[in-house]
């Protein structure tokens, strides 16, 4: 028999509260929506599985081993059964320092108790239902933001139609992935999404969950379901956004949020409609980790953009103080354990990993993937920053610049797809 429970906690920060994301501290006034941490829980006769995804840019390791260790005592879920994943929004609450911002250990520990109760809750609500999973295709609100220029370079957004930028130098996955269940021959009870699209859409002073907070309302809306608990893990997301270089016109806002909620939740609705729904399910994890070293110290001015995101004087002294710290991380531990955690749900794969995850790199893991279908889950279990092709890595931008929240060595994304498709074979056998 195959039981499942949603909940979901509120994890909005205090009005006032720092918001990481951005170059420079930046401190936000009011709520324009409320920050979830939203819970899934699975249970057939052997084995129970737990899904979180949270409102926020990151979810580190201290948060994730805390609401581990009270979940296990709470619901006894094993922590190698507990995946839980960031939707990077860019308006969320002070989760890890990076760049400009500080963490907030308050509200660190408040996200990690969050997490740990929406779980319980969940647990405490399984009941009969059935599962079923499915994909849509959204080809047109994601765009891959870093661009062969003519001098053979890559360019983190170039700007909109800058001459100089040949075409994109990555893909997209239009993927939309949906898990759901429902009440047996009846009512759903809640959906988790997976999509690879940077969260950086509303801006604004307030905490938002950006283009997640408009797909959950569309998708209520479209169901009557004002408090139906719609989840989100963001997939291979670290070079995609919903900036399209190639064209003219500000892309960003409550508007164009909107938007891309609707156009998500329009393929999630058709995906639900075409479910096959099953009443009992196979249920199996693992969670291992991969050693991978922090990389060696580089030359400064050859990674510095000369134009696009991250360029300029004032991001340069940034960095500078970046680096420095870095050096004090890499001199504590210069090889990181980093954890790859997969479930099998049926016939689905989900595969994670910390990092921001460049997308070719979690397209290489579904193509070579012993599931039918895959979920990448990035932003998951910790936070270890960009990771990006080995290409990347080289040929400049943004993303691959040395600082805490890019430091890996450069083969960190061939060990982490290595791994993940090891974990799927694992839980698939």
């Amino acid at each position: 028999m195959l039981n499942v429970g949603f909940a979901e906690t509120d994890i909005t920060p205090k009005i006032g509260s720092t918001s990481p994301g951005a170059f420079q501290k930046r401190v936000l006034k009011e709520i324009h929506d409320p920050l979830k941490a939203v819970a899934m829980v699975l249970q057939n006769d052997a084995t129970t599985l737990a899904i979180v995804g949270i409102d926020a840019l990151f979810v580190t390791s201290s948060i994730v081993a805390r609401a581990r260790r009270t979940i296990e005592q709470k619901t006894k879920i094993t922590g190698d059964h507990v995946l839980i994943g960031a939707s990077h929004t860019h308006g969320g609450g002070p989760v890890a320092p990076t760049l400009g911002s500080d963490d907030d250990p308050a509200y660190v520990a408040l996200v990690a108790d969050r997490v740990a109760e929406a779980v319980e809750q969940a647990f405490r609500s399984l009941h009969p239902a059935e599962i079923d999973h499915g994909f849509g295709h959204e080809p047109s609100v994601s765009f891959n933001r870093r661009f062969l220029m003519r001098d053979g370079r890559q360019v983190t957004h170039p700007g909109l139609r800058n001459p100089e930028a040949v075409h994109p130098a990555g893909p997209i996955d239009p993927d939309v992935g949906v898990l759901a269940a429902r009440a047996p021959g009846g009512e759903l009870l809640g959906v988790f999404v997976n999509f690879a699209c940077h969260a950086t859409v509303v801006g604004g002073p307030g905490f938002s969950a950006d283009y997640i907070h408009y797909l959950r309302e569309n998708l209520r809306r479209h169901y009557g379901r004002p408090h139906l608990p719609v989840g989100f893990l963001i997939g291979s997301a670290g070079d995609v956004t919903q900036v399209d270089n190639m064209r003219p016109g500000r892309q960003f806002g409550e508007q164009w949020a909107d938007m891309i909620g609707m156009a998500l939740a329009a393929e999630v609705a058709q995906a639900v409609a075409r479910m096959e729904w099953k009443s009992a399910a196979t249920l199996r994890a693992v969670r291992t980790t991969v050693p991978i070293a922090v990389r060696d110290e580089r030359d400064g001015p050859f990674e510095s953009p000369v134009i696009g995101l991250g360029s300029g004087k004032e991001v340069d002294k940034i960095y500078e103080r970046e680096r420095a710290l870095l050096a004090k991380e890499r001199a504590e531990k210069p090889v990181l354990d980093c954890e790859v955690q997969a479930f099998a749900i049926n016939d689905l794969g989900i595969v994670t990993n910390g990092a921001e995850f460049f997308c070719q790199l979690g397209l290489d893991i579904k193509a070579a993937g012993p599931f039918p279908a895959i979920w990448i889950s990035s932003l998951t279990n910790e936070w270890i920053g960009y990771v990006g092709t080995a290409n990347a890595f080289y040929a400049g931008g943004y993303e691959p610049r040395t600082a805490r929240s890019a430091k890996m060595a450069p083969n960190a994304g061939q060990l982490l797809v290595e791994a993940g498709l090891a974990a799927l074979k694992k839980v698939r056998s």
